[in-house]
């Protein structure tokens, strides 16, 4: 038979906290990870948003002959000039999704709008 030392019956405090404390930093280095693609994910968004909103923009005026001065003149068309994804709210000239907002000026005296992301 043989005999085990006491050595060789499992991992001491010392290595459990270490593994902790690994663990602990990479999880840590995650977090900051997904939270910076997060961000730059809304920012496409909105993007993406507004460059629709520039291209409905020319379909309003090829279809009116005059250029859009709220969101609403484009989406309530039929068929709609722009197509929003359903989680974003329009309220007059803004466009917003809880973590962007897109905001629109119509020119002066029928002039382009333009549109802003923040």
């Amino acid at each position: 038979m043989t005999t085990r030392s006491t050595r060789d019956e499992g991992f001491t405090l010392v290595e459990i906290l270490i593994a902790i404390v690994v663990v602990g930093i990479l999880s840590a280095v995650v977090v900051v990870g997904i939270s910076s693609l997060t961000s730059k994910g809304n920012s496409t968004a909105c993007t993406a948003s507004r460059d629709a909103a520039i291209a409905g923009s020319t379909v309003h005026y090829a279809n009116s002959a005059a250029y859009p001065t709220t969101f609403a003149n484009m989406t309530s068309a039929t068929p709609a000039e722009l197509v929003l994804p359903t989680s974003v709210t329009v309220v007059g000239q803004v466009a917003s999704n809880g973590t962007w907002k897109l905001t629109m000026t119509a020119g002066a005296s029928g002039a382009v709008p333009t549109y802003v992301c923040s």
